[in-house]
């Protein structure tokens, strides 16, 4: 088994953030599918589309700040063979 070496960071409040976006994405998109006996006016599904939408916008914006918050490498151990 091989062990998997971190490469990114991520900060506290950029887990607050994913957290709180994917909720609205969550609470959104159950709206749109779920919705409610009466039809959805066409305005508060397109509102609700654009919530979705703007939220997705931003949690691509985080996963990018991520990506750029690389971890040092890790330093590579000699092995050393102890009957040396």
């Amino acid at each position: 088994m091989t062990q998997e070496r971190l490469s990114f960071g991520v900060t506290l409040n950029q887990i607050d953030e994913l957290h709180g976006l994917l909720r609205t994405i969550t609470a959104n998109g159950d709206m749109v599918t779920v919705g409610c006996q009466e039809p959805l006016h066409p305005q508060t599904v397109s509102a609700l589309g654009e919530g979705i939408f703007n939220a997705a916008l931003s949690v691509r914006e985080i996963v990018d700040r991520i990506e750029e918050q690389r971890l040092a490498p890790e330093p590579v151990s000699k092995v050393v063979d102890p009957a040396l």
